[in-house]
């Protein structure tokens, strides 16, 4: 297909520009001109930004979290992403005890294959480093992936590596270019604070239990383990101002990068406090509304690389399953298809530009970290032609984060910013926030090399 999107206010190199993209064959093949168009399809975007489509390195979907399943597969949770402008989802693929990570990875990519309406990048979780894990590890990486994801904590889970692990892991992967994305919560003082809990019924006993330091410890040691081994890492989900701070000085000596998600932005510590408290239970646990506040601050001033959604919803049974006792609730909540209305109401109310900060902040920074850029998140000759048209002065909506049977975190929360249209590898895909073809889902499983 040939398309042509004129008119647009398009964000080019830092900057937006009132110019016209052309597109052929899945890529961007001239900006600034329509010439040798005449067979194009025509998307007029006057009045609309043109944006590199939205990425979203960190959800969890697909996939059993103990004894649940998620709330959302590859299809519900791409379609959720794609009708609000993200063409790119991260997800993960664990290893376990009963299926090596080779299996794990090509049983994923097979649930995904003909199921997914927007592109899925998948992380590694390795959890096994004797001769066949390792052996494992390198089978997947020579398929093209970059980015490992660790824990510093989840040890019943079978995740937690010790921090002389992870350096080990990083020093025998230095030759392979990979990026760690990192889950810090130190877990000798996670334990420390569960043995001080006395009633664990309510949901903000988990907020104590998962205290701010412990995350603040587990991000100190995991910086000077790169420091160490010149490893580039990414720092997930980052909850503290504390833990921001940290990353800001280790940035001047160290290939580091950042994220926080919505939640910690945007919630905090008092919704655990309520009858539902047990709904927005999730790791690290929402904080007060001062460290929320600091924390804000902070991603106005860009302490973040980027916005992701730690999106890990489960069904509402199960939910409700564990309300007696906030132990057993499933941790983790929705977010997807929240992620640019909130981040966009973020700067914009405070009086900053919230186009240009979706740009950076979920196009163009995301794909450098996870290795996509600038085939991805970017909008110059030669990119995929992954594409999002929006404006931000549309009637207010309430914000949906979810397609699946699961609560919506940001109840009451609305947004102006309106998706007119999607594309994915040149193909229209969303128009107006609807599919326009729910029979066949154009994403495909990406690849770094």
């Amino acid at each position: 297909m040939t398309l042509l999107i004129q008119n647009g206010r398009v964000w080019q190199d830092g900057e937006f520009r009132d110019t016209n993209i052309l597109i052929r064959d899945g890529l961007i093949t001239a900006v600034g001109t329509s010439e040798h168009a005449y067979d194009a399809k025509v998307i007029d975007a006057r009045n609309q930004t043109v944006l590199p489509g939205f990425i979203d390195i960190h959800t969890h979907i697909d996939d059993r979290i103990g004894q649940y399943t998620l709330a959302d597969d590859c299809a519900s949770g791409t379609e959720c992403a794609v009708q609000n402008g993200i063409t790119t989802l991260g997800t993960f693929v664990t290893e376990s005890a009963d299926l090596p990570l080779g299996a794990a990875f090509a049983a994923m990519t097979g649930r995904a294959h003909d199921r997914t309406y927007c592109h899925l990048l998948c992380h590694i979780t390795p959890v096994r480093y004797d001769e066949d894990g390792w052996r494992g590890i390198e089978e997947v990486l020579s398929r093209g992936v970059r980015t490992v994801k660790l824990y510093t904590t989840y040890r019943q889970a079978g995740l937690y590596a010790d921090y002389d692990q992870i350096e080990r892991v990083f020093s025998a992967l230095h030759h392979r270019s990979v990026r760690f994305l990192v889950h810090c919560e130190d877990d000798m003082l996670l334990a420390r604070a569960a043995d001080e809990i006395g009633e664990w019924g309510a949901p903000i006993a988990h907020a104590h239990a998962r205290p701010a330091g412990a995350e603040v410890a587990a991000i100190r040691a995991v910086l000077e383990r790169a420091a160490t081994q010149e490893t580039p890492v990414h720092i997930v989900h980052v909850s503290t101002p504390e833990g921001a701070d940290l990353i800001t000085d280790a940035k001047r000596e160290s290939d580091v990068t950042c994220e926080t998600a919505p939640h910690y932005l945007m919630l905090d510590s008092r919704r655990l406090e309520g009858r539902d408290g047990h709904r927005w239970v999730c790791s690290p646990p929402l904080r007060s509304p001062a460290v929320r506040e600091e924390l804000a601050r902070r991603a106005l001033e860009g302490a973040f690389d980027l916005f992701a959604t730690d999106h890990c919803a489960f069904r509402k049974s199960d939910k409700d399953a564990g309300r007696a006792d906030c132990r057993t609730v499933p941790g983790g909540i929705a977010g997807i298809g929240a992620l640019p209305h909130l981040i966009y109401n973020l700067f914009a109310e405070a009086g900053k530009d919230g186009l240009s900060a979706l740009a950076r902040h979920l196009s163009e920074n995301p794909a450098r970290v996870v290795g996509l850029y600038p085939q991805k998140g970017s909008l110059t000759v030669g990119s995929d032609a992954d594409v999002v048209i929006v404006s931000a002065v549309g009637p207010r909506q309430p914000v949906r984060s979810s397609l699946a049977d699961t609560y919506e975190p940001y109840e009451g929360f609305e947004s102006s910013l309106c998706v007119h249209h999607v594309v994915l590898q040149g193909e229209p895909v969303v128009e107006n926030g609807h599919l326009l073809d729910i029979n066949h889902p154009r994403g495909r499983c990406l690849w770094q090399t």
